[in-house]
């Protein structure tokens, strides 16, 4: 009969010994995700001196490219409820890098707005971005960055309803 070792019997393994990953790195979800953690993991250095996250950045960014967006339309793109995305823009308003105002259509929703500090924080990290964004562009070869971003697009719309 054999004994059951208890946990401080197991043979203990370092960070640096080879790990089997079983079948994960063939899973495209463990793939993407992977890629996600790598650029999220430089977002901080990224924003140093900014302190803009990668969720206030999307927010700026599309406010940016749409002045006087509702939070309806922003929590339809982000597929969020609209208290969760309120918590978010109370922020970037408290942080006055976004101002709401009524809307002169229906005076139940409001509009959102950069402010120019929020226009002068977007310029910057935008910037770091796209620093980000080359330094990828380095891995891939020519035309694969517009393929991957194709594919990466498909999945994204493969579990939509």
């Amino acid at each position: 009969m054999t004994k059951t070792k208890t946990l401080d019997q197991l043979p203990v393994r370092s960070a640096d010994d080879a790990l089997d990953y079983g079948k994960l790195p063939s899973y495209l979800g463990y793939q993407a995700r992977q890629a996600q953690a790598a650029v999220w993991r430089d977002f901080p250095r990224l924003m140093e001196g900014i302190g803009v996250t990668p969720g206030e950045f999307g927010l700026l960014t599309l406010i940016a490219a749409n002045p006087g967006i509702n939070q309806i339309s922003l929590a339809r793109v982000y597929k969020l409820d609209k208290s969760t995305l309120s918590y978010a823009t109370n922020r970037l308003v408290k942080s006055r890098l976004i101002k709401r105002r009524r809307d002169d259509s229906d005076r139940r929703h409001y509009t959102l707005w950069l402010t120019s500090t929020g226009e002068t924080k977007l310029a910057a990290a935008t910037a770091r971005v796209e620093e980000q964004e080359r330094i990828m562009d380095r891995m891939l070869a020519p035309g694969e960055r517009e393929q991957l971003l194709a594919l990466l697009k498909k999945i994204s719309h493969a579990f939509e309803e």
